[in-house]
């Protein structure tokens, strides 16, 4: 059938199917880019502290052990192509808020504050943050009863 028709009409048909499918590629590549963006996530995993936070007495006096995990969502694909650090969150800032939040701030009778507290520095800094997860667990619990640890999970949205 190409025989009968002339070499320009033939390339004309080529073209356009090759148009068409890059096209295609191309918007389901964005696709796929804006959803894995609105997924994207720092992980921070089990950051451990010593620190006095408690609602027993010798908990705020001794202190113990808190292991903190964090999920800062934000767009990594900027990262991702550039390779610089300029474009993603400070991994060691972000380490340090965390620390400075748990060890060094005020002390707190539930973990449930420690975890708001972290969640509200993590995103007061980073405006490239749309979402912070934290998690914040103690192994030592006072209760009666085997326990391998208690914890909190909070996620907290830039308003």
């Amino acid at each position: 059938q190409r025989d009968s028709q002339p070499l320009d009409v033939v390339m004309f048909h080529q073209t356009s199917r090759a148009l068409a499918a890059v096209s295609r590629c191309a918007r389901s590549r964005l696709a796929s880019t804006s959803s894995a963006t609105a997924s994207d996530a720092i992980v921070m995993r089990d950051m451990v502290f010593y620190a006095k936070h408690g609602a027993l007495e010798a908990e705020r006096v001794l202190g113990q052990k808190f292991t903190v995990n964090v999920e800062l969502f934000t767009p990594l694909d900027r990262a991702g192509a550039s390779d610089a650090l300029a474009d993603t969150v400070d991994y060691a800032k972000a380490w340090n808020i965390v620390r400075d939040v748990v060890e060094r701030g005020p002390t707190r009778i539930t973990i449930e504050k420690v975890a708001e507290d972290v969640a509200g520095a993590l995103l007061g800094e980073f405006a490239v943050v749309r979402r912070a997860v934290v998690a914040v667990d103690k192994k030592q619990v006072a209760i009666e009863g085997v326990l391998g640890s208690l914890g909190v999970r909070i996620v907290r949205d830039r308003a």
